[in-house]
């Protein structure tokens, strides 16, 4: 499904699959980029993503910050890694940070290209998720910090309709929508190397939704 060699050079467009918000994207990424060579790059991100975090992350963080002072004013026990998960969450993904600041220094297209609807969907609920109360739990359950924050997503929302299935409905019509963006770019620049960057799961691709685009598949992780 993937590789972890050199990608060939001539190949015109490239998956790199992530694991989202991984401590070793900063050093795996770059690598990676540069290898590749693009003249194009895209994200699996969305612009509703991006602006919420800008708009919100710092709300959320003195929210945190607050009740990390009542836990040590209470000489309450809390799981720093849990701090680390829900920071993670309404920070920007660090993959979205590495591709930006590359696309800048070498002056190349960089686009954000997952659909608003399902970012709207998953977001909606932030506010009511992310009061202290909640946040407090979070930070001194008895599950907290267990996993990535992949993992603390998946507890933010688990009384939402979001469920931690394998490929489900709301994949496939993200990858087609992906999918279709990702040709009219190619299209419209038969000249350049475009890298795709989203998280591993997208590699799978069980409809072949991207395989008309001859995709060369890495997944970058050992």
């Amino acid at each position: 499904m993937a590789t972890t060699v050199d990608p060939d050079r001539d190949h015109r467009f490239y998956m790199l699959g992530v694991i989202h918000r991984d401590a070793r994207n900063p050093v795996l990424l770059p690598r990676w980029i540069a290898r590749i060579g693009p003249g194009i790059i895209t994200l699996e991100f969305s612009q509703y993503g991006l602006m919420f975090r800008k708009e919100n992350r710092d709300r959320y963080k003195k929210r945190i910050d607050e009740v990390l002072k009542k836990l040590k004013n209470d000489t309450m026990h809390y799981n720093e890694a849990a701090v680390e998960d829900l920071e993670s969450f309404i920070n920007m993904p660090n993959e979205y940070e590495i591709l930006s600041g590359y696309s800048a220094e070498q002056h190349i297209p960089f686009y954000l290209i997952d659909m608003d609807l399902f970012s709207y969907l998953k977001l909606q609920k932030a506010e009511e998720l992310f009061a202290a109360e909640n946040i407090e739990k979070l930070l001194t359950g008895t599950d907290a910090g267990i996993g990535s924050c992949e993992a603390a997503m998946a507890r933010l929302f688990f009384n939402s309709d979001l469920k931690g299935v394998p490929y489900d409905e709301e994949m496939y019509v993200r990858d087609k929508y992906m999918a279709d963006r990702l040709s009219l770019l190619m299209k419209h620049s038969p000249d350049k190397r475009l890298l795709h960057v989203a998280g591993w799961r997208h590699l799978e691709d069980p409809y072949h939704l991207y395989a008309p685009l001859n995709p060369l598949k890495v997944f970058p992780y050992d």
